[in-house]
């Protein structure tokens, strides 16, 4: 399964916003359950992109 292509848009996005302020990006995975992009960062900074492409910070 591939992402939509706003939801690959806005986890670039994301990944580039948190490598902007030296996070270290840990895991992207796409979730096929759910259907959302899972990113977490710094072992502690979770978001998730659905397939719309809304971000969901945790």
């Amino acid at each position: 399964m591939e992402p939509k292509p706003k939801q690959a848009i806005s986890a670039i996005r994301v990944c580039a916003q948190l490598t902007k302020v030296y996070k270290r990006i840990d895991l992207v995975r796409l979730d096929e359950r759910t259907k959302n992009i899972y990113i977490l960062a710094n072992n502690s900074i979770e978001a998730e992109v659905t397939p719309t492409g809304e971000i969901l910070w945790l």
